[in-house]
């Protein structure tokens, strides 16, 4: 106990707040202080062991969240056509006999939307954002026996308390599709780094590969990156050289065209064909009674 005063004495002799990593409990130490919302200081700790960085207390989040999809996120439309390109490679790689999926965190639904047009059975999950663009395939709607895999894209550095909010998806499945950038190797890039996004007081955790390997560790599951913005959890030991395969595999100019224009993305695995016209014909009937 008297060691814990000292302690406490201390950080706050030095004006730094000791926290525990929420990843893995372990100490964190300040590396870092900027101005959020252009009006509170707010220090940035990273854990002397699996180098997850978070923020203090994040009491300025009702504020941050006032607009859900921020102004800076122009972003939105390309991360989506980029993920259309690259979720099917995975999932017809490493999830061949996934059925139903959930987009966790799906904002407007534009990429759940995506998905069906190009014949994969997504649905949206989010409370905080409206549904436009895949209305009636919301989680609500969703009546069958399971989800077989969870996607969630810009969302880890959302959250606060990161395992509660990842053990709720865990609830749904244990593959875990998701992207998140990876911090730096240099942490001297980190004050200066775009992802930090102080501007909008959203991202308050920041993750090391180490981090997320501890994560799967921690629910027996396996963990595997293209070790820069995409990653998954699967509850399956998968073959790590068609894996990386997987993440360098290029999607040419014309197969982009082709996809786009027809709506139908074909691999080796599988062919799907689009939900566009069936959903078409749901929502009608659903809307018409």
């Amino acid at each position: 106990m008297l060691e814990l005063y000292f302690l406490i004495v201390i950080g706050v002799f030095k004006n730094k707040v000791y926290m525990k990593c929420h990843i893995c409990q372990n100490t964190t130490s300040d590396i870092f202080q900027t101005k959020i919302l252009k009006k509170y200081d707010v220090s940035y700790h990273q854990c002397s062991s699996c180098r997850f960085i978070q923020t203090d207390d994040p009491f300025w989040l009702p504020e941050a969240y006032e607009n859900i999809i921020t102004s800076l996120d122009i972003g939105l439309i390309s991360r989506n056509l980029y993920l259309q390109e690259q979720v099917p490679n995975i999932i017809n790689t490493c999830f061949t006999e996934a059925q139903s999926m959930l987009d966790y965190g799906g904002g407007y639904g534009m990429f759940v939307r995506m998905m069906r047009d190009i014949g994969f059975d997504f649905f949206r999950q989010d409370i905080y954002c409206d549904n436009l663009f895949s209305k009636h395939f919301d989680i609500t709607d969703f009546h069958d026996k399971k989800i077989d895999l969870v996607t969630a894209f810009e969302v880890f550095e959302h959250l606060n308390n990161p395992l509660v909010e990842i053990e709720k998806m865990f609830k749904y499945s244990e593959n875990i599709i998701f992207s998140t950038t990876l911090i730096p190797d240099d942490i001297n890039l980190f004050k200066d780094w775009w992802y930090v996004a102080p501007e909008t007081g959203q991202h308050i955790s920041f993750y090391s590969e180490e981090s997320l390997r501890f994560i799967a560790k921690k629910y027996n599951l396996f963990f595997y990156t293209n070790h820069s913005n995409l990653h998954f959890f699967s509850n399956e030991l998968l073959n790590q050289n068609i894996v990386d395969d997987m993440f360098l595999k290029k999607v040419s100019l014309k197969e982009r065209i082709y996809n786009r224009l027809l709506g139908n993305l074909k691999s080796k695995h599988l062919e799907k064909k689009s939900l566009l016209q069936s959903d078409y014909d749901y929502i009608l009937k659903k809307i018409s009674k």
